[in-house]
Protein backbone atom coordinates (compact mmCIF):
# COMPACT_ATOMS: atom_id res chain seq x y z
CA UNK A 1 0.00 0.00 0.00
CA UNK A 2 3.18 2.26 0.45
CA UNK A 3 4.09 2.05 -3.24
CA UNK A 4 2.41 4.67 -5.14
CA UNK A 5 2.04 2.64 -8.32
CA UNK A 6 0.56 -0.05 -6.79
CA UNK A 7 -2.06 2.51 -5.87
CA UNK A 8 -3.08 3.55 -8.97
CA UNK A 9 -2.74 0.48 -11.30
CA UNK A 10 -5.90 -0.32 -10.11
CA UNK A 11 -7.16 2.69 -12.27
CA UNK A 12 -5.71 1.64 -15.49
CA UNK A 13 -8.19 -0.64 -17.16
CA UNK A 14 -10.29 -0.04 -20.59
CA UNK A 15 -13.32 0.63 -18.51
CA UNK A 16 -11.79 3.31 -16.50
CA UNK A 17 -11.10 6.96 -18.25
CA UNK A 18 -9.39 9.68 -16.34
CA UNK A 19 -8.59 12.96 -17.96
CA UNK A 20 -5.98 14.42 -15.49
CA UNK A 21 -4.03 11.67 -14.24
CA UNK A 22 -1.86 13.99 -12.02
CA UNK A 23 -5.02 15.48 -10.34
CA UNK A 24 -6.48 12.11 -10.02
CA UNK A 25 -3.58 11.20 -7.80
CA UNK A 26 -3.53 14.41 -5.85
CA UNK A 27 -7.15 14.22 -5.01
CA UNK A 28 -6.28 10.08 -3.99
CA UNK A 29 -3.54 10.42 -1.67
CA UNK A 30 -5.28 13.36 -0.01
CA UNK A 31 -8.33 11.20 1.04
CA UNK A 32 -5.70 8.65 2.15
CA UNK A 33 -4.14 11.04 3.96
CA UNK A 34 -7.15 12.38 5.52
CA UNK A 35 -8.55 8.56 6.66
CA UNK A 36 -12.01 7.98 7.02
CA UNK A 37 -12.20 10.72 10.10
CA UNK A 38 -11.90 13.28 7.46
CA UNK A 39 -14.33 11.59 4.63
CA UNK A 40 -17.95 11.95 3.60
CA UNK A 41 -19.36 10.61 0.91
CA UNK A 42 -22.28 11.57 -1.50
CA UNK A 43 -23.91 9.20 -3.96
CA UNK A 44 -27.01 8.99 -6.18
CA UNK A 45 -29.45 6.07 -6.12
CA UNK A 46 -31.31 4.87 -9.63
CA UNK A 47 -27.91 3.70 -11.80
CA UNK A 48 -25.59 4.68 -9.65
CA UNK A 49 -26.35 2.17 -6.77
CA UNK A 50 -28.28 0.03 -8.62
CA UNK A 51 -27.36 -1.71 -11.40
CA UNK A 52 -28.34 0.23 -15.21
CA UNK A 53 -28.92 -2.94 -17.13
CA UNK A 54 -28.76 -6.79 -16.21
CA UNK A 55 -28.05 -9.19 -19.09
CA UNK A 56 -28.37 -6.65 -20.98
CA UNK A 57 -31.94 -5.62 -20.05
CA UNK A 58 -32.30 -2.20 -19.14
CA UNK A 59 -32.93 -2.38 -15.28
CA UNK A 60 -36.01 -0.45 -13.98
CA UNK A 61 -35.63 2.37 -11.88
CA UNK A 62 -37.67 3.37 -8.34
CA UNK A 63 -40.83 4.48 -10.26
CA UNK A 64 -39.91 1.77 -12.74
CA UNK A 65 -40.96 -0.58 -9.61
CA UNK A 66 -43.98 1.25 -8.64
CA UNK A 67 -45.21 1.31 -12.16
CA UNK A 68 -45.45 -2.42 -12.62
CA UNK A 69 -46.58 -2.94 -9.01
CA UNK A 70 -49.16 -5.79 -10.21
CA UNK A 71 -51.70 -5.05 -7.67
CA UNK A 72 -51.97 -1.49 -8.56
CA UNK A 73 -55.17 0.02 -10.44
CA UNK A 74 -54.89 -0.14 -14.16
CA UNK A 75 -56.10 3.53 -14.50
CA UNK A 76 -53.66 4.86 -12.15
CA UNK A 77 -50.69 2.96 -13.87
CA UNK A 78 -52.08 4.74 -17.15
CA UNK A 79 -52.26 8.19 -15.73
CA UNK A 80 -48.57 7.78 -14.40
CA UNK A 81 -47.56 5.96 -17.77
CA UNK A 82 -48.79 9.47 -19.45
CA UNK A 83 -46.96 11.91 -16.99
CA UNK A 84 -43.80 9.85 -17.96
CA UNK A 85 -43.93 9.99 -21.64
CA UNK A 86 -44.17 13.98 -21.17
CA UNK A 87 -41.85 13.70 -18.44
CA UNK A 88 -39.08 12.40 -20.92
CA UNK A 89 -40.35 14.33 -23.84
CA UNK A 90 -39.59 17.47 -21.91
CA UNK A 91 -36.47 16.07 -20.35
CA UNK A 92 -34.98 15.61 -23.68
CA UNK A 93 -36.30 18.13 -25.71
CA UNK A 94 -33.24 20.11 -27.69
CA UNK A 95 -35.19 23.09 -28.31
CA UNK A 96 -35.70 23.94 -24.76
CA UNK A 97 -33.10 25.31 -22.28
CA UNK A 98 -32.71 23.76 -18.58
CA UNK A 99 -34.28 26.67 -16.85
CA UNK A 100 -37.41 26.15 -18.74
CA UNK A 101 -37.65 22.51 -18.59
CA UNK A 102 -37.54 23.11 -14.57
CA UNK A 103 -41.11 24.44 -14.27
CA UNK A 104 -42.74 22.12 -16.75
CA UNK A 105 -40.55 19.01 -15.21
CA UNK A 106 -41.89 20.17 -11.67
CA UNK A 107 -45.70 20.40 -12.97
CA UNK A 108 -45.43 16.91 -13.80
CA UNK A 109 -43.96 15.71 -10.92
CA UNK A 110 -46.19 16.86 -8.75
CA UNK A 111 -49.20 15.47 -10.28
CA UNK A 112 -47.72 11.81 -10.41
CA UNK A 113 -47.08 12.31 -6.82
CA UNK A 114 -50.93 13.54 -6.49
CA UNK A 115 -51.77 10.65 -8.39
CA UNK A 116 -49.76 8.57 -5.96
CA UNK A 117 -51.54 10.01 -3.20
CA UNK A 118 -54.99 9.55 -4.24
CA UNK A 119 -54.83 6.22 -5.63
CA UNK A 120 -55.10 4.03 -2.25
CA UNK A 121 -51.11 2.99 -2.01
CA UNK A 122 -49.91 2.07 1.44
CA UNK A 123 -46.77 2.16 3.20
CA UNK A 124 -46.40 -1.57 3.13
CA UNK A 125 -47.44 -1.33 -0.90
CA UNK A 126 -44.34 -0.44 -1.04
CA UNK A 127 -42.65 -3.19 0.51
CA UNK A 128 -44.59 -5.70 -1.96
CA UNK A 129 -43.55 -3.46 -4.71
CA UNK A 130 -39.52 -4.33 -3.80
CA UNK A 131 -40.29 -8.14 -3.45
CA UNK A 132 -42.43 -8.26 -6.66
CA UNK A 133 -39.47 -6.23 -8.78
CA UNK A 134 -36.40 -5.85 -6.95
CA UNK A 135 -33.81 -3.63 -7.99
CA UNK A 136 -30.53 -5.23 -8.14
CA UNK A 137 -27.71 -3.19 -6.39
CA UNK A 138 -24.28 -3.08 -8.26
CA UNK A 139 -22.30 -5.92 -7.16
CA UNK A 140 -20.00 -4.79 -4.39
CA UNK A 141 -22.39 -2.08 -3.19
CA UNK A 142 -23.32 -3.79 0.44
CA UNK A 143 -19.47 -4.42 0.83
CA UNK A 144 -19.20 -0.47 0.27
CA UNK A 145 -22.27 0.71 3.21
CA UNK A 146 -20.44 -2.28 5.29
CA UNK A 147 -17.44 -0.46 5.25
CA UNK A 148 -18.99 2.91 5.19
CA UNK A 149 -20.74 1.99 8.82
CA UNK A 150 -17.94 0.07 10.23
CA UNK A 151 -15.74 3.06 9.75
CA UNK A 152 -18.78 6.14 10.87
CA UNK A 153 -18.15 7.61 7.31
CA UNK A 154 -21.81 10.08 6.83
CA UNK A 155 -23.37 9.09 3.97
CA UNK A 156 -25.56 10.82 2.08
CA UNK A 157 -27.39 9.57 -0.57
CA UNK A 158 -29.61 12.58 -2.88
CA UNK A 159 -32.09 11.14 -5.38
CA UNK A 160 -34.43 12.18 -7.77
CA UNK A 161 -36.29 9.28 -7.30
CA UNK A 162 -38.94 7.57 -5.21
CA UNK A 163 -37.93 7.94 -1.74
CA UNK A 164 -40.26 4.81 -0.58
CA UNK A 165 -38.88 2.33 -2.45
CA UNK A 166 -35.19 3.37 -1.54
CA UNK A 167 -36.01 2.92 1.81
CA UNK A 168 -37.38 -0.49 1.32
CA UNK A 169 -34.20 -1.55 -0.84
CA UNK A 170 -32.02 -0.80 1.50
CA UNK A 171 -34.11 -2.38 4.10
CA UNK A 172 -34.31 -5.38 2.34
CA UNK A 173 -30.46 -5.79 2.26
CA UNK A 174 -29.95 -4.57 5.91
CA UNK A 175 -28.42 -1.33 4.87
CA UNK A 176 -30.10 1.35 6.68
CA UNK A 177 -27.28 2.40 9.40
CA UNK A 178 -27.14 5.31 11.46
CA UNK A 179 -24.52 7.32 9.33
CA UNK A 180 -26.87 7.17 6.31
CA UNK A 181 -28.76 10.02 5.01
CA UNK A 182 -31.42 10.35 2.32
CA UNK A 183 -33.08 13.08 0.16
CA UNK A 184 -35.35 11.83 -2.29
CA UNK A 185 -39.04 12.12 -3.32
CA UNK A 186 -41.09 10.69 -0.70
CA UNK A 187 -45.05 9.55 -0.89
CA UNK A 188 -45.77 10.56 3.14
CA UNK A 189 -48.14 9.46 5.27
CA UNK A 190 -49.88 10.97 8.53
CA UNK A 191 -48.31 8.27 10.37
CA UNK A 192 -44.92 8.28 8.78
CA UNK A 193 -42.44 8.83 11.75
CA UNK A 194 -39.35 8.01 10.29
CA UNK A 195 -36.29 10.26 11.07
CA UNK A 196 -34.35 8.33 7.40
CA UNK A 197 -36.47 9.92 4.73
CA UNK A 198 -35.96 14.25 4.64
CA UNK A 199 -37.82 16.42 2.69
CA UNK A 200 -35.71 19.40 2.06
CA UNK A 201 -38.12 22.43 2.68
CA UNK A 202 -41.15 20.26 1.00
CA UNK A 203 -39.54 20.87 -2.37
CA UNK A 204 -39.29 17.80 -5.09
CA UNK A 205 -36.41 16.87 -5.70
CA UNK A 206 -35.51 16.41 -9.74
CA UNK A 207 -32.13 16.31 -11.74
CA UNK A 208 -31.73 19.85 -12.46
CA UNK A 209 -31.74 21.16 -9.07
CA UNK A 210 -29.40 18.84 -7.06
CA UNK A 211 -27.21 21.61 -6.48
CA UNK A 212 -29.94 24.03 -5.12
CA UNK A 213 -31.24 21.17 -2.60
CA UNK A 214 -27.70 20.46 -1.50
CA UNK A 215 -27.40 24.60 -0.62
CA UNK A 216 -30.31 24.03 1.69
CA UNK A 217 -28.45 21.80 3.15
CA UNK A 218 -25.31 23.62 4.24
CA UNK A 219 -26.84 25.20 7.40
CA UNK A 220 -27.59 21.83 8.40
CA UNK A 221 -26.56 18.40 7.41
CA UNK A 222 -23.02 19.87 5.79
CA UNK A 223 -22.55 22.31 8.85
CA UNK A 224 -22.46 19.64 11.15
CA UNK A 225 -20.20 17.69 8.97
CA UNK A 226 -17.35 20.80 8.73
CA UNK A 227 -14.50 18.68 10.03
CA UNK A 228 -15.21 16.01 7.10
CA UNK A 229 -13.37 17.79 4.29
CA UNK A 230 -13.08 14.93 1.94
CA UNK A 231 -15.64 13.88 -0.21
CA UNK A 232 -16.15 10.57 -2.51
CA UNK A 233 -19.42 11.82 -4.81
CA UNK A 234 -20.91 9.30 -6.86
CA UNK A 235 -23.35 9.37 -9.59
CA UNK A 236 -24.54 8.97 -13.36
CA UNK A 237 -25.60 12.09 -14.91
CA UNK A 238 -23.67 15.52 -14.77
CA UNK A 239 -26.38 16.88 -12.71
CA UNK A 240 -25.25 14.93 -9.96
CA UNK A 241 -21.55 16.66 -9.67
CA UNK A 242 -23.75 19.62 -8.08
CA UNK A 243 -24.70 17.31 -4.80
CA UNK A 244 -21.76 18.73 -2.86
CA UNK A 245 -22.70 22.39 -3.96
CA UNK A 246 -23.72 22.37 -0.02
CA UNK A 247 -20.38 21.29 1.64
CA UNK A 248 -18.94 24.45 1.47
CA UNK A 249 -15.98 23.40 4.20
CA UNK A 250 -14.29 20.89 1.34
CA UNK A 251 -11.39 20.77 0.52
CA UNK A 252 -11.20 17.78 -1.92
CA UNK A 253 -14.17 16.28 -3.76
CA UNK A 254 -13.16 13.11 -5.76
CA UNK A 255 -16.06 12.75 -8.30
CA UNK A 256 -17.04 9.04 -9.90
CA UNK A 257 -19.27 8.74 -13.14
CA UNK A 258 -21.25 6.18 -14.47
CA UNK A 259 -21.56 6.51 -17.90
CA UNK A 260 -24.45 3.86 -18.61
CA UNK A 261 -25.60 4.80 -22.03
CA UNK A 262 -24.56 6.77 -25.00
CA UNK A 263 -21.07 6.19 -24.03
CA UNK A 264 -19.21 7.67 -27.53
CA UNK A 265 -21.45 10.72 -27.71
CA UNK A 266 -21.04 11.47 -23.58
CA UNK A 267 -17.58 10.35 -22.76
CA UNK A 268 -15.86 13.48 -23.60
CA UNK A 269 -18.55 15.52 -21.42
CA UNK A 270 -18.23 13.51 -18.42
CA UNK A 271 -14.92 13.33 -18.96
CA UNK A 272 -14.00 16.71 -19.03
CA UNK A 273 -16.03 16.67 -15.59
CA UNK A 274 -15.91 13.54 -13.49
CA UNK A 275 -12.43 12.59 -11.79
CA UNK A 276 -13.15 9.22 -12.84
CA UNK A 277 -15.55 7.77 -15.36
CA UNK A 278 -16.55 4.09 -15.43
CA UNK A 279 -18.25 3.16 -18.80
CA UNK A 280 -21.09 0.07 -18.55
CA UNK A 281 -19.16 -1.26 -15.02
CA UNK A 282 -22.13 -2.98 -12.97
CA UNK A 283 -19.85 -3.41 -10.21
CA UNK A 284 -18.64 -0.84 -7.47
CA UNK A 285 -14.97 -2.30 -7.80
CA UNK A 286 -13.23 1.00 -8.29
CA UNK A 287 -15.52 2.76 -5.43
CA UNK A 288 -14.28 0.23 -3.70
CA UNK A 289 -11.09 -0.24 -3.60
CA UNK A 290 -10.98 3.96 -3.33
CA UNK A 291 -12.50 3.03 0.10
CA UNK A 292 -9.59 0.31 1.42
CA UNK A 293 -6.91 2.28 0.68
CA UNK A 294 -8.63 5.57 2.85
CA UNK A 295 -9.12 3.15 5.21
CA UNK A 296 -5.94 1.34 5.13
Amino acid sequence: MDNVKLRFDWLKQSHVHIKDWKKIQQKIQHLIKGKTEKLQVIADFDFTLTKFHIGGQKSLSTYGVMESYSSWPREFKEAIHILKSNYYEIDNDPLKSIGEKIPLLLVLLREAFGIMQCSGLQESNFKFMVEENSLQLREGVLDFFEELHKSSVPFLIMSAGLGNIILQVLKKHGLLKRNLKIVANHVKYRHDATEIVDEVAGRLVHPYDKGDISLCLSDSYFKNLSHCKNIILLGDSLGDLDMSCGATSANTILSIGFLNEKIEESLESYMEHYDIVLTDDQTFDIPNYLIKLVVG
